[in-house]
């Protein structure tokens, strides 16, 4: 029995025949966030030729480099398709759609998917997922981008060390800024919000805390691409970084695309000589991308789409930003006021930040019900004026994702969502007994 990385945040678990059974958040192709996010290492097609064997294979959570729908496709529908019961369950609801089988794990509840191998998965306030699986001789905990609270972690080491002592605890988890802390600019030049160190520091944190004894570095293996975004790749956290701020004395740090086998705990790793990467396939898939984007224009029935999701948080708007948020694209400038929840033309005096983003990827956002991702991208832009709180455009992006995710489109919505979030952050674990039969489920 072994544990693999690949790609991204794909974990996968092969039994003692060699067979997988569990694949986690399939990124196997192709990029993501409009051509800006590229694989550092892609499977081979024998690789995936193996994979779509999988019996299982988890999405935590909705964002496209964990929810790749391409990928998904690539994999066909051979295996289930698992994921969190989330507040709205999204992710088994349009994969259940397009002809695959799905499951949805109910929180808290330990699901047997091979004879000695278990999971229980984990839902977070923030429509993010941990999963934990159970195996003879290790748990691995895959936290991947969900940041968990030190007092949740603080549970789940007691649990495991009252109930599955005696085994290897092996830590996954995301290591690099995946957010607009690095999006900000003010008069032109860069404003540093969160520096590398915080990311090395959180990650010796949660595997002091966790008392792990492996770390596998996860869910942060990208180069981006994009004219507009190449900026980013300087801000990236790499696993060089790690290794030269690594203080975790009982944690053993381990490469990114690590195989480690879980009877020895013997392991072996993927050189980046090695790589499976093509820069200049990338480049020529990226200039063709940004050819198409020249010719796309916002309309008037853009900018009416655009008001209307603004002004689904109006309220708080007009309290953080009372004169407004401007919009940068490539062929327009305008601005929403949320006290009048107007969109006018041009960039209003003193407006309190702007936003420089892409027509198609500001036009998709919108149709798509994901504006919440254009913090993602590294090439969104952040424009901040003399007295923008950069803390606040933080707290704009969550009311616009908590829309996206539907949690505030109504009082029924919301008050399932806030009931959920409350029950699942005390975090309390059934004894490995009680599991269930994933199969018959």
């Amino acid at each position: 029995m072994n544990i693999e990385t690949i790609g991204h945040a794909s974990l996968v678990i092969r039994n003692s025949q060699n067979k997988p059974v569990l694949l986690t958040d399939p990124w196997l192709i192709g990029s993501v966030y409009w051509r800006s996010w590229w694989l550092q290492n892609y499977p081979t097609d024998k690789e995936i030729e193996d994979l779509k064997e999988v019996k299982y294979c988890y999405v935590t959570h909705e964002h496209p480099d964990h929810y790749h729908t391409a990928s998904i496709r690539k994999l066909g529908k051979k295996p289930t398709y698992i994921s969190p019961l989330l507040p709205q369950d999204n992710i088994s609801t349009f994969l259940g759609s397009q002809g695959n089988k799905t499951k949805s794990l109910k929180p808290f509840t330990w699901y047997k998917i091979e004879e000695d191998i278990s999971i229980l998965s984990i839902p977070l306030l923030n429509d993010d997922s941990c999963l934990i699986i159970d195996t003879p001789k290790a748990v691995i905990i895959n936290l991947n981008d969900a940041k968990p609270a030190k007092k949740q972690l603080t549970r789940l080491q007691e649990f495991i060390s009252k109930n599955l002592s005696g085994k290897k605890i092996v830590v996954l988890s995301s290591y690099s800024p995946a957010s607009i802390v690095n999006s900000f600019r003010k008069d032109s030049k860069f404003v540093e919000f969160k520096d590398k160190s915080k990311y090395i520091e959180y990650i010796n944190g949660i595997v002091d805390v966790l008392h792990a004894d492996y770390f596998i570095p996860f869910a942060s293996q990208v180069i981006f691409y994009r004219p507009d975004s190449q900026w980013a790749n300087e801000y990236k956290v790499s696993y060089d970084d790690i290794n030269k701020g690594w203080k975790a004395k009982k944690t053993k740090l381990l490469p990114p695309y690590s195989k480690l086998d879980l009877n020895s705990f013997e392991h072996s790793f993927i050189k980046p000589e090695n790589y499976n990467h093509d820069p200049e396939w990338i480049k020529e898939k990226v200039e063709k991308h940004m050819q198409q984007e020249a010719n796309v224009n916002i309309t008037d029935e853009d900018i009416k789409k655009i008001e209307k999701k603004m002004r689904s948080q109006r309220a708080f708007l007009s309290v953080l930003f009372p004169k407004g948020i401007g919009f940068i694209t490539n062929k327009r400038e305008f601005t929403f006021k949320p006290l009048s929840g107007k969109i006018t033309e041009g960039l209003t005096k003193n407006h309190g930040f702007a936003i420089k983003v892409p027509d198609q990827a500001l036009k998709d956002a919108i149709e798509y019900g994901h504006f919440g991702d254009l913090g993602i991208t590294m090439f969104t832009i952040l424009i901040l004026n003399r007295s923008s709180n950069p803390k606040l455009i933080y707290v704009f992006f969550i009311l616009l994702t908590l829309h996206d995710y539907k949690h505030t489109m109504s009082l029924g919505n919301f008050f399932k969502w806030t009931k959920s979030s409350a029950k699942n952050y005390k975090w309390k674990f059934p004894k490995i007994e009680k599991e269930v039969d994933l199969v018959t489920a």
